[in-house]
């Protein structure tokens, strides 16, 4: 038994050696498109109160997704079409901000042989900036190649001084 405890710790010493020595996996850029056309959020105000990294493969999670994403507003906006055999929807929402100045973008999406990474950009008011009152709960949404690929996001936080521009 100790034999093989000590074969198997040999192994493992050998392999992550091996991997660490490795250079990275070649990561290829995909090509991706925003639902929104300006360069911010999709939307300032929505229906997901709570942070949110999805992945819409099909027709039905989508219209349950768009319905909840434009709960607060009727007449709902139109349903935009989606080919599912082709596409998927990727959504990044940043969850309920006290007020305005918060924002979510997905800015990217690469792949490599372990899935799909998504690139993401929250941006929040720096310090005693003075902002709009109002709640918000801000969103946004791309369409990117169709894949049964895992997908994960990886996120990064930029504070916007008073007045300024995103970076």
């Amino acid at each position: 038994m100790r034999n093989l405890a000590l074969g198997l710790a040999a192994v493992c010493a050998c392999h992550a050696a091996f991997a660490a020595g490795q250079p990275p996996m070649p990561r290829e850029t995909l090509p991706f498109v925003r639902l929104a056309t300006r360069p911010v959020a999709f939307a300032e105000y929505s229906g997901l109160s709570d942070s949110v990294h999805a992945v819409v493969r099909d027709s039905a999670a989508w219209r349950a997704l768009w319905d909840r994403i434009n709960a607060p507003f009727f007449p709902r906006p139109v349903l935009p079409a989606v080919d599912f055999q082709r596409e998927m929807i990727v959504v990044a929402a940043m969850g309920r901000q006290p007020s305005g100045g918060y924002d979510i973008v997905i800015d990217g999406a690469t792949e490599d042989s372990s899935g799909i990474e998504i690139s993401v950009r929250r941006t929040v008011p720096g310090e005693r900036c003075l902002m709009s009152a109002a709640v918000t709960d801000p969103v946004d949404l791309a369409r990117i190649p169709a894949s049964g690929k895992p997908v994960r996001f990886r996120e990064r936080e930029l504070s916007v001084p008073c007045g300024g521009r995103v970076p």
